[in-house]
């Protein structure tokens, strides 16, 4: 069925409360109303001078969606979301490397549009510009793109309300890892690439990431208390940051 246009849209209006992270991120939760519609996002904002960003294994297969607790403890990282697709058998789709151990295969298909890679610092590249990711650290397979150069990606699914995770790059050193709740990715492309965000923040690419019963987040406030929202489902891997 092909894809509606969306409706003209006018500025979003937005409100957002934030809370400090272990080592100066923030844990923002904010609501934009975009096109008569309300768009939930708990996302966390950090800058990647001060955290390295990890992609983080979860191989056992039945461990349940609360496995995030553990394995963001494991890494000491302050905040995380759920990573990627995985395939019927627990396989990552697409290529994941994880403390530079390599897992699955580059695949290029619609769903897989681009990737998350870690030299020295990250980047958020579209699969044409992946030129060798032998040497990465970290490296995950995920899409499809829905921000490109500060704007919303076209032809994009909107009829599946759903829970939707993501990563967002301002084109510098600031990311976003987020959730947000019951959107199309049509609708959350729209909202991440109009909505203005604290500190003057602006999405110049965002990616999807595995959502649905997969999203998950947790993260440890200032005080070091830990708090997590698991997903239903047992994931493959996680991303993480952690203080550098």
């Amino acid at each position: 069925m092909p894809a509606t246009a969306p409706a003209a849209l006018g500025p979003p209006a937005t409100s957002s409360a934030g809370k400090p992270l272990i080592g100066g991120a923030s844990l923002v939760v904010q609501t934009i109303h975009l096109g008569g519609r309300s768009i939930a996002l708990q996302f966390v904002l950090f800058d990647s001078r001060s955290y390295s960003l990890q992609v983080i294994d979860q191989p056992q297969d039945w461990s349940g969606g609360g496995k995030i607790s553990e394995r963001m403890r494991s890494v000491n990282a302050a905040a995380g979301v759920n990573g990627g697709f995985f395939t019927p058998q627990f396989t990552p789709m697409g290529l994941m490397i994880a403390e530079g151990h390599k897992t699955g295969a580059w695949q290029t298909n619609k769903l897989l549009s681009g990737a998350i890679v870690v030299h020295h610092q990250p980047q958020l590249l579209w699969n044409a510009e992946v030129q060798d990711a032998s040497n990465a650290q970290h490296l995950l397979q995920a899409g499809p793109r829905l921000v490109d150069g500060g704007r919303a990606v076209p032809s994009l699914e909107r009829s599946k309300q759903t829970t939707r995770t993501f990563i967002a790059n301002d084109g510098g050193h600031r990311w976003i890892l987020g959730i947000a709740q019951s959107t199309s990715l049509g609708e959350l492309a729209d909202a991440l690439a109009a909505a203005p965000f604290p500190d003057g923040f602006h999405i110049h690419r965002a990616l999807n990431l595995d959502g649905g019963h997969s999203s998950a987040l947790y993260y440890r406030t200032a005080d070091g208390v830990e708090h997590a929202d698991p997903g239903w489902s047992t994931v493959r891997n996680y991303l993480g940051i952690v203080p550098r």
